[in-house]
């Protein structure tokens, strides 16, 4: 038995009083271990499944280590033609990157030179990176990408002798079909530092591409989807302990489906490919489109590229190569460079002085060697002229420069400038690819503000046939006579037919009308008819009468630069028009819209016709060979 305390002085608790108080001592101690225990536990847990601060972004754990979050970049979407095959994917490539905190100065050397023999690179490549850095220490740097199979496994077997070396697989982008359709597909390119940080907001980070070109750059936010977040544990030097799990799944990126089909887009280029061979010029531009709807059919401009180069990682050498390409291959001529017209712009001009009552379709011209317009001589192009009197659709079908002449002086500048916008003229058809420009189409406003006077007659006469200060894009020449082949509607143009999300469902795109022309409808069936006349003209046609097709066509000449030593003046050539399923031309059915555009041709025929017939042939698969390649021999042809 337990001898009774004893306090100094006498007194102290009493029996009873002491069994009274040893629950209450048993309780308190109970309290202080739960409560010490509870929370090393709950401390436990939060480091365990990565609990984060107040702010959501890093919570500081034991040792000095940090819970961060870090993006994980979606895969991107695929781009397939009209038919299903794949233009755009994605495979699968080494990359290898050195963390600087990792490789000691007093090896670095002898690593770098390893590493440079199993990349075949320089090492002093290697060197330069490294030391281009200014970032962290411990931040990863790029020093190549694409690395081969053979090379990603030699690295990661010495890894123990390559201090701070990592391999990482990464997405390519490639591109099947290459420089067959990049203008459109476009590539995608590794983002920069400053883009890293204008896109951070938005989920970029500097390991990230971002489309550079065609529908890769147009319909980036589509095809790249939403990046997901993980958290992971960093150690004090930043560098990965282990990943603690996914916060937000990514969602991958939609995919696009195209208007074109790659084989009439081979098509298109076939034709265009032995035009400029056979002219011996580089630059031209075949492309096509639905009237019905605005969707492009196909669309060759030349040269080209091969965006295997970019997403690849092109080399400065090959880059800058393609920069000092005088004919620009990295540019779609179709909608990013503009011309002047020539002739195809009678269109605007013909169905203007109809529209506004200016003139009849039975009015009737003389046809003369040349106009005289204070003092000077504005020839024909034959420079003889036609004989006699024509009617607006038999000086069409002819493309007389003199009949049109008489048709600007009843016109007017400013009248036939708010037609050719009517036409689509002067702004951005809105075609949903990158870089496209407006042209040019001038009035007596644009000639005060821009070089301080009003337009000349002579200037207004040169405006009316496409010459001058008139400057168009191809697209826009395809447009317009779209909007005459469907009776006035101006669709915007598409490449893009519909978009196939990560859950799989369907988003078609609807088709757009940017406006009517809004001319009458017996204004769109003479020109149709005019335009029937043009291809059925034995001279003018130049041989495209013979084509068992239903053609309504404009074609063209324009002049420019400098003269040669014979006076002669370089000149470019078109064809624009339209192929109608019967030979009614009341109707407004067509379903097939083209334009051919040759730069710089000088040739004794017009390029643009010879290239025309022969994508006809290919489209239409017609078994006769219409071409004549002796008209793309070069020579003095004064135009039309």
């Amino acid at each position: 038995m337990t001898p009774p305390q004893v306090y100094p002085g006498g007194g102290g608790p009493t029996d009873r009083e002491v069994r009274r108080r040893r629950p209450l001592r048993f309780f308190a101690a109970a309290l202080v271990v739960l409560l010490t225990f509870g929370g090393l536990g709950g401390r436990l847990i939060l480091i365990q499944f990565g609990a984060t601060t107040s702010s959501g972004t890093t919570s500081t754990v034991a040792r000095g280590h940090r819970i961060v979050e870090e993006l994980i970049t979606p895969a991107r979407g695929l781009v397939y033609d009209r038919s299903g095959r794949v233009l755009a994917k994605n495979v699968a490539v080494y990359a290898v990157q050195i963390r600087p905190g990792d490789l000691s100065l007093t090896i670095r050397a002898s690593v770098v030179k390893t590493l440079g023999e199993i990349l075949n690179m320089d090492p002093v490549r290697i060197i330069t990176l490294l030391d281009r850095s200014t970032g962290s220490l411990w931040e990863p740097i790029r020093i190549a990408n694409n690395v081969n199979e053979r090379a990603a496994r030699l690295i990661n077997e010495e890894r123990a002798s390559l201090p701070g070396v990592e391999t990482v697989v990464e997405a390519r982008r490639v591109y099947p079909y290459g420089t067959l359709i990049s203008h459109i597909v476009g590539y995608v390119g590794r983002i920069d530092a400053v883009e890293a940080s204008t896109l951070a907001p938005a989920g970029y980070t500097v390991v990230d591409f971002i489309g550079r070109a065609g529908v890769e750059a147009s319909y980036e936010e589509t095809l790249r989807g939403a990046p997901g977040v993980r958290q992971v544990e960093v150690d004090a030097k930043g560098r990965l302990v282990r990943i603690l799990g996914v916060t937000k799944l990514p969602v991958d990126g939609s995919s696009l489906t195209l208007t074109i089909d790659i084989e009439a887009q081979q098509r298109a280029t076939t034709a265009l490919e032995w035009g400029l061979k056979g002219s011996g010029t580089k630059e031209g531009v075949v492309a096509s489109m639905n009237p019905q709807n605005g969707e492009i059919i196909a669309m060759a401009s030349l040269p080209t590229y091969d965006n295997n180069d970019f997403s690849a990682g092109i080399s400065n050498a090959k880059y800058q190569k393609y920069l000092a390409d005088k004919f620009s291959p990295l540019l779609n001529h179709t909608v990013g460079s503009y011309f002047p017209p020539g002739s195809t712009y009678k269109l605007v001009t013909y169905s203007c002085a109809l529209d506004n009552n200016l003139v009849t379709p039975t009015s009737r011209f003389q046809s003369t060697a040349y106009l005289e317009v204070d003092g000077e001589k504005f020839y024909e192009w034959n420079r003889v002229g036609f004989g006699g009197s024509l009617t607006p659709s038999e000086a069409y079908s002819w493309s007389s420069n003199v009949v049109t002449f008489q048709l600007a002086r009843l016109i007017k500048i400013d009248r036939l400038a708010t037609c050719g916008r009517q036409w689509g003229f002067g702004a951005p058809s809105g075609i949903d690819l990158p870089s496209e420009i407006s042209g040019l189409i001038p009035d007596q406003t644009w000639a005060r503000a821009t070089i301080n006077r009003g337009l000349y007659n002579a200037e207004v006469l040169q405006s009316a046939q496409g010459q001058g200060y008139d400057l168009v894009t191809p697209i826009q020449v395809l447009n317009s006579f779209a909007a005459l082949a469907n009776s006035g509607t101006l669709w915007r143009p598409h490449v893009v037919l519909s978009i196939t999300h990560a859950d799989g469902s369907v988003t078609p795109i609807t088709p757009v009308a940017n406006a009517e022309v809004g001319m009458r409808e017996s204004t769109y069936r003479e020109m149709r008819l005019a335009g029937r006349k043009m291809a059925l003209n034995p001279g003018p046609s130049q041989g495209i009468s013979r084509m068992p097709l239903f053609v309504s066509a404009k074609s063209g000449t324009a002049q420019y630069g400098v003269r040669d030593s014979l006076g002669r003046l370089p000149f470019h050539n078109w064809m624009g028009g339209f192929v109608a399923p019967t030979n009614d031309w009341s109707k407004s059915d067509s379903d097939f819209a083209y334009v051919v555009f040759m730069h710089g041709t000088n040739t004794v025929g017009n390029a643009a016709k010879e290239v025309t017939k022969y994508y006809l042939q290919l489209q239409y698969e017609l078994k006769r060979d219409y071409r004549s390649a002796g008209l793309l021999a070069r020579g003095n042809h004064f135009g039309e």
